[in-house]
This record gives C-alpha cells, structure tokens and sequence, in this order.
C-alpha cells in the first residue's frame, strides 16, 4: 500500500514540511533508499549516508536542514525510536489467515471461539477454552483446559497454553513459547545436600539424596492486557497461587519465569533474562539480557538490572543495579575500574617487597 509523505506525519502525529504528496512505498536506510522509499535519519550521524542512497524524502532529527541534503520533504523526529515505532506500524507486514477454522483444527466441545476468530490448521482447543473475538491463532497451537484468552489476540504457530491459563486483551505470542508449564518444584524424602550446603557449606554422607519428589503445581498463570511473549519463552504456573503478569509488560525470546513469580506492569524482560520461583517484580522494571534473579527475591518498581547481572539479594525501588554479583550501578563501575588496576598495583607492590628485602635482607 502506498502513503503520501503527508499521511505518514499524520499518522506520526508529527511535524513534516516540503512536498507532503510525495509518493511513499515503503521505508530504508539512508544508503540504500530507493526513490520513493522514506530514508530513515533520525539522527545527524545518518546525515553523510544520506548521499549515497536516491530517497527523496526521509525522517530526520529536529531543525535538520533538509533541503540542503537534496531532499523534497522531510519528516521531523523529536524523539527518533518512538516515531520509528510508529512508522514499523504504518507500514507492517499484515496477519493473513483464512476466515473460520480450518478443517485439520481440533475444538472441543464447550469450548467457545470468539466472533471474527480465526484458527489455523492443527491447533488444539480444549474443552471449556474461551476465546475473545478477533484472535489470530496459527498453526500447531494447543490451548488446555479452561483456558480464558481475551480480545485480538495473536498466538503465533507452537504456542502453547496449559490449562486454566488467564490472558487478557490484545496479547501477543511469538513461536514456540509456552505458558502454563507445570514448575520446576522438587524436594528429597530427608535433608538433602543442597539444604546442608546452604547451612554449613559443607556436603556429608548423610545427606546424599536417593532422590527427588516432585510438588505439583497445582496453580495456574494470569497475565494482564497488552502482553507480549518473545519466541521459546516459558511462564511455569504456579504451586498453588497463580504465577502473574501485570498489564503491559513485555517479555522478549528465551526468557524464564519460574512458578509462582509476581511481574508487575510495564516491565520489560530482556533476552535469556530469568526470574526463579517465587520472586516478586514490581511495576517498570527492567530486566537486561541474560539477568537473573534468585529465588524468593523482592524487586522494587521502578529497577533496572544492566545484563548479565546475577542479583542474589532485594532490591529497592529505583536503583540500577550491575555486575555479579549485583551491586548498585555506580559501586559496580569501581570495583571493575580496581579490578583493573589489580595487576599494575601487585607489580608495584612486588617491587617494593623486593626492595624492602634488599634493603633488610633479614626482615
């Protein structure tokens, strides 16, 4: 579909000047723009890049001289990434399914399809599911037992949903994720190693396990409105109360969320981030790749834990937190900047021992 450069900034809600009835097809990066493609240059480092592509008109950042760059029209960027959210949604690639459910589809009876739903070929729909008008759910998706999904929903192909899983409205799934697992939850008939371990440090005969028990989980898991869940994704359910996620939280590919965590709104859940059992999140936190959080743990709102931090202890609302283990953000920098210094302050150090031994060979 084709936009004017004046639809775009409408949609944008921003400002534009120039030829606003240029044709646009589509969008690029500065160097490679076609004609009637929209280069994206938010910033001034595009501005040399913006020479090699033929793009009449691009997103640039605010006051850019525009015409000086050779272009008819320009659309100004006060903010780069969220107008470039808004332009990945103006020109996104549709969701086509065929209307209906598709013959191959398995839907129990009791179960109830939403109007506008569409089901895709060799999904599975338990008995007592219900599903909000206007989901999209693609291929090789099984839903469980009383499953309650909400409105405009969107599971993407191997979904898969446990039974008496709680979604809420415009929630979206990417391949391969799983919610409603059953959690990770063992424990040995006696005291085991790792119960000895975390009291003395120490292993003993006595508590070599024979092996494990598992606790089923009897819980379930809730999520709230506009959530979204990255490819091979997992939320275990919980032991007992339901594992939970707040409205508007965004979860990204390979992430873990053990059974019985509470995420609160807004939050954002990085890459090979994982969340042990039991931990509670509070409201716009933000988990970097490949963070992780120990079991039994409280995270205030408002945290940000930088990648690859391993956080073994509360945290309190608004800290930035990095390293492992984590530590605040600022503290983290010193110790890695002495660390640093550790190998030119032992050659220094064994100078001196060396010198002092000169001076008094019999110490």
């Amino acid at each position: 579909m084709k936009y004017t450069l004046g639809d775009i900034a409408q949609a944008l809600g921003a400002e534009a000047a120039g030829d606003l009835s240029l044709p646009i097809s589509g969008v690029a990066e500065p160097a490679v723009a076609e004609r009637g493609e929209l280069a994206l240059a938010m910033e001034p480092t595009f501005a040399e890049k913006l020479g090699e592509g033929a793009a009449e008109a691009a997103v640039l950042w605010p006051d850019a001289d525009w015409q000086a760059m050779g272009l008819k029209g320009a659309i100004f960027a006060p903010r780069s990434r969220y107008v470039l959210a808004g332009v990945a949604r103006v020109f996104a690639h549709e969701l086509h399914m065929n209307e209906g459910i598709h013959p191959t589809a398995i839907v129990e009876p009791g179960a109830e399809i939403g109007e506008g739903a569409r089901i895709g070929p060799f999904c599975y729909i338990a008995k007592g599911v219900r599903i909000g008008p206007n989901a999209l759910i693609f291929n090789h998706v099984s839903i469980g037992l009383d499953v309650r999904i909400g409105a405009d929903a969107v599971l993407h192909p191997q979904v898969h949903i446990g039974p008496r899983v709680v979604i809420g409205d415009r929630f979206i799934c990417q391949p391969g994720a799983t919610i409603g697992g059953d959690g990770f939850s063992f424990v040995s008939p006696s005291r085991d190693a790792v119960e000895e371990a975390r009291e003395s440090g120490t292993i003993s005969e006595a508590s070599r396990t024979t092996g494990f028990v598992r606790i089923n989980s009897l819980g379930s898991v809730t999520i709230g409105h506009d959530v979204e869940v990255g490819a091979n994704a997992t939320i275990d359910r919980g032991t007992i109360s339901d594992t939970r996620v707040g409205d508007g939280t965004k979860i990204d590919d390979l992430v873990c969320i053990g059974h019985n965590v509470q995420v609160g709104r807004h939050c954002l859940l990085c890459g090979q981030s994982g969340v042990a059992g039991s931990t509670v999140i509070g409201d716009r936190v933000v988990l970097g790749g490949k963070a992780g959080l120990a079991d039994h743990l409280t995270v205030g709102s408002d945290v940000i834990v930088a990648g690859a931090s391993a956080v073994s202890s509360h945290i309190p609302p608004g800290r930035v937190m990095m390293g492992n283990p984590a530590m605040k953000m600022e503290l983290n920098v010193e110790s890695y900047k002495a660390i640093r210094r550790l190998p030119r302050t032992m050659a220094k150090l064994d100078a001196l021992q060396k010198l002092v031994s000169k001076h008094f060979p019999n110490g």
